[in-house]
């Protein structure tokens, strides 16, 4: 639900997201829904064993790796604290032809996606990225800000 504020032009955009972590711990998937965009954002962080190339400091950015329906259905049972089926239908329903960004840095997500979901972005990655290795479900509000 949307809901005008009097003292701005700002909107509160109420944001699900869950983390799924996958592959003995070296994929890490953010699935985020927002009640103001018919799709979902799916971030995927990749961990490598080679020291020397620091691969995994940036998220992949996918718009198509999941429909709407299918990250609900993730999401719901992220929510249900059932983290295998969660997990198992990740793996049956992601699909990796949808990459927007290679590199989801504050850059070229800003020139990938619409306002409404930088914002989102811009206030779940803290907390995603410094979470570690802790799977789950969260939900949030965030306020979008008026881009000039």
């Amino acid at each position: 639900m949307i809901i005008n504020r009097d003292d701005d032009d700002s909107r509160i955009i109420h944001v699900r997201y869950g983390i799924i972590v996958a592959n003995k711990k070296h994929s890490r998937f953010v699935i985020v829904r927002t009640d103001t965009e018919d799709y979902p954002l799916v971030f995927l962080k990749e961990r490598s064993d080679d020291e020397k190339y620091e691969y995994d400091s940036y998220y992949m950015l996918y718009k198509a790796a999941l429909t709407a329906k299918e990250a609900d259905k993730i999401l719901d049972l992220l929510k249900d604290n059932d983290k295998r089926k969660a997990n198992t239908l990740l793996k049956k329903y992601f699909k990796e032809d949808g990459l927007l960004c290679e590199f989801a840095g504050p850059v070229r997500l800003d020139d990938a996606v619409p306002d409404t979901w930088y914002d989102v972005w811009k206030e779940i990655e803290g907390p995603v990225t410094f979470r570690r290795d802790l799977p789950g479900y969260y939900e949030a509000d965030v306020i979008e800000q008026d881009m000039f």
